[in-house]
């Protein structure tokens, strides 16, 4: 919220009046180690894609999450990102693929509780893998405000190898899932 409000007031003001009060409310708050109920994030999330559109929405999850990474809650997790000694662009690029994907289930894990889990499922071909997230509460899982988080948050993840990647979201029964094709930038 903190972000949508150093919106300039014309984009600020159409998703701040779409919000319910309620919802701005309980989440302005809400202590900074607080959970909230999922539903807060689902009005969010929704509204971005509604007011914004799905790829500009994908852009500000994929800037929030990376800021996130970068003296953030997830900062911790950039320290297993590189073989030690080595550059990353030295690396192989399925290596730096799978290094950062690897993170996904412990970020998911610290920023959710009882919301599902990420599993990182490999492919059989090159450059692409696959994060499925499984086991998520049904009105998580529909959500397209959700599904459009999720990819603008791998897309932050794999800024961090230098990847230029395309995310393609593939629902399949009860999972959601992301397929991912990368190359080098």
């Amino acid at each position: 919220m903190r972000r949508v409000r150093s919106f300039p007031d014309a984009t600020r003001l159409p998703i701040l009046d779409t919000i319910t009060r309620a919802t701005q409310n309980a989440i302005a708050r809400a202590r900074a180690d607080a959970w909230l109920p999922v539903e807060y994030s689902i009005e969010l999330c929704d509204t971005l894609v509604d007011v914004l559109g799905a790829e500009r929405a994908v852009e500000f999850w994929r800037d929030l999450v990376y800021d996130s990474w970068v003296g953030g809650l997830l900062e911790p997790l950039t320290n297993t990102l590189h073989t030690p000694g080595a550059a990353a662009e030295d690396e192989p690029l399925e290596r730096r693929n799978q290094g950062v994907l690897a993170l996904a289930p412990a970020a998911w894990s610290i920023s959710t509780r009882d919301c599902g889990e990420i599993v990182v499922v490999a492919t059989d071909e090159a450059g692409s893998m696959r994060l499925e997230a499984r086991d998520l509460p049904p009105m998580v899982r529909v959500s397209m405000g959700i599904q459009v988080l999720y990819a603008g948050a791998i897309k932050a993840m794999l800024a961090f190898s230098q990847l230029s990647t395309h995310v393609e979201i593939v629902s399949s029964g009860d999972t959601l899932a992301f397929a991912l094709t990368s190359k080098a930038e």
